[in-house]
């Protein structure tokens, strides 16, 4: 290479790297004009000028670069973003659920023997309680209290010949945390996948969209979906057969929901309405005739849930009013106490057993309703971190939308749609005392303070039935609660002369926190040698000398199905978790302590 050519070394890009570029070039190419190239120069003020443009410009190109693979990501909005590309669906923040006790008072009959059956009535679905907290939930189900299992009992006597005159019905139904809102936004003229805000991000379900003149627009999984299916009415329904049958429907018009720390938005296609002319599914042979009637052969694969020639990716309403239904959770705070379900704020009621004489008297029984929770109501609407994102991204990507290995049911199960409840960690593993492909399913949920706690039934039942959509024929799942062991550890440190314990011991802790604050995965081992290593890189330590660990119990925390002696390896460096335990630090600041020397 020639002496007057400078070799540029375009991996020199941090600020000191391209100012020495910058001064060795200067003197090669104008040793004559630039001689000064001390700090103070006007030249060195240029030359720091352009290195920390250059300086700053790498930044931003390594910044951009990081954030358009999920790997190295930082940003949430990002992660969520990418996650979507590899078919991990999350909208909103999920609702929590429940079972709530409802009592009524029925009149008896003329015999005084059992209530009247003609005042006996239906508690419908969308009726809302709430909480002495304010916190409204709302009946998913329809409430009989007809029904036989109901318990019964007689509430009040006559004076005169000591039979019963009104009997109590105490029955339950499922609720949710989420609550029914509407509202109506104003849409322009025809505008290209035309995106329309609906609200917060914490919107957890999109229920309807119509606009003004009565057109309904479905929710889908991308644009490119123009087939779903729905439920409708049995007409011939009898004693075996079911009672809704499912209908393949055609959907031009459609939408997608995109959500970000900015509010929830649809996302519509670029067709026009006037475009608009499928009326009907198409026919499967046809799309198969049409495929396979080439003079060669190629190796296009046959979609069967597209069976529409349509390239508009759906129809975008244009000068209308669009009216949307959505569910969200009306607080942030979901925790309630056993009997804290106080109030009915919103009932309805049919009575499919009345004979239309007794109108009056179907009054003092809506008035009778009451309302309670035999068993405390918890959960979490927290979503996902970046962390869980990216690991439940991974296992999606995997999975294909089918559960065949262990990590596709783990991943299709955090896949759940939110409305039907969260599951904060899951594992799977095989039975070992079964021979029937038996699996063995552990879960655990978080509640609206970030700690761990047992998933509620009716979210485990939603579980079972959302994973039997997708999995082998074969398989038999049963899903349990994983156990929960609080766990915490003292440490005793040396600090360096010159730095103040008080504030080292502060460090040490925030630096504990940050690193351990992350929920673990069932069965995850806790290593102690992580946290000597933590330790001992905040400024100020000399050496970690001692890390204790122990289980904590009694009341706040979790009863302890095991010891501490039980879990602790041989050598002393890690905690092992057997395959259905889950550890925790609940309490940072009373379960880590810490000593300075």
């Amino acid at each position: 290479m020639s002496k007057n050519k400078v070799l540029v070394k375009y991996s020199n890009r941090d600020f000191d790297s391209i100012k020495k570029n910058l001064e060795d070039h200067a003197k090669l190419y104008y040793p004559d004009t630039y001689k000064d190239f001390s700090e103070n120069s006007f030249g060195s003020y240029i030359l720091d000028t352009v290195s920390y443009v250059g300086d700053m410009l790498s930044f931003y190109l390594d910044y951009q670069v990081n954030e358009s693979f999920l790997e190295t990501a930082i940003e949430y909005n990002n992660v969520k973003k990418l996650s979507s590309l590899y078919g991990l669906q999350h909208t909103g923040r999920p609702a929590i659920f429940g079972m709530a006790t409802f009592y009524i008072v029925v009149p008896a009959n003329q015999s005084g023997l059992g209530p009247d059956i003609a005042l006996i009535p239906i508690l419908r679905k969308g009726s809302e309680v709430k909480s002495t907290g304010g916190t409204t939930f709302v009946l998913t189900e329809d409430v009989d209290f007809g029904n036989p299992k109901n318990e019964i009992i007689a509430s009040s006597f006559s004076t005169n010949t000591g039979k019963p005159t009104e009997y109590a019905i105490r029955a339950q139904g499922q609720i949710k945390s989420t609550v029914l809102f509407r509202t109506t936004t104003q849409v322009g003229d025809y505008t290209k996948f035309l995106k329309v805000r609906v609200g917060s991000s914490k919107i957890a379900e999109i229920k309807s969209v119509v606009d003004s003149e009565g057109h309904e627009y479905y929710q889908v999984d991308h644009l490119a979906q123009d087939v779903i299916y729905i439920s409708t009415t049995n007409p011939t329904v009898g004693d075996d057969e079911p009672v809704e049958i499912i209908k393949p429907k055609i959907v031009p018009r459609r939408f997608v929901v995109v959500q970000d720390e900015t509010g929830t938005y649809l996302q519509f296609g670029y067709g026009s309405d006037s475009e608009l002319t499928l009326t009907d599914i198409a026919d499967p042979s046809q799309i198969s005739l049409k495929m396979s009637g080439k003079p060669y052969i190629t190796d296009q694969a046959f979609d069967p849930s597209r069976l529409l020639d349509s390239n508009t990716l759906g129809v975008v309403p244009e000068n209308t009013t669009l009216t949307i239904l959505f569910y969200r959770n009306d607080s942030d705070s979901i925790n309630v106490a056993q009997g804290n379900l106080t109030e009915v704020s919103v009932s309805s009621f049919t009575f499919p057993r009345a004979d239309g004489i007794r109108d009056s008297l179907q009054v003092s029984v809506r008035a009778s309703l009451e309302v309670s929770n035999d068993t405390a109501i918890v959960g979490s609407t927290a979503v996902p971190t970046s962390e869980e994102l990216r690991h439940r991204t991974y296992a999606a990507k995997a999975a294909q939308m089918r559960a065949v290995t262990r990590n596709d049911y783990e991943a299709y199960i955090y896949m759940m749609p939110p409305r039907f409840g969260s599951v904060k960690r899951a594992t799977v593993i095989n039975d070992p005392s079964s021979t029937n492909r038996r699996l063995s399913m552990y879960v655990v949920s978080q509640d609206t303070s970030g700690n761990l706690i047992t998933t509620n039934s009716t979210t485990k039942h939603n579980v079972k039935t959302w994973l039997n959509k997708n999995k082998m024929l074969n398989d038999n799942i049963d899903i349990y609660d994983a156990k929960i062991v609080n766990i915490g550890f003292n440490y005793e440190i040396i600090v360096h002369p010159t730095k103040d314990k008080v504030q080292v011991l502060n460090s040490v802790n925030a630096k504990l926190y940050s690193e351990l604050s992350e929920k673990m995965f069932i069965g995850e081992a806790f290593y102690l040698t992580n946290v000597f290593n933590i330790i001992n890189k905040v400024d100020g330590v000399v050496d970690t000398t001692k890390v204790t660990p122990y289980i904590k119990d009694g009341t706040g925390y979790a009863s302890a199905p095991i010891t501490i002696e039980q879990v602790k390896s041989v050598d002393g460096t890690y905690l092992k978790a057997p395959k259905n335990v889950i550890f925790e630090i609940k309490y940072f600041n009373s379960d880590i302590k810490g000593t300075a020397v």
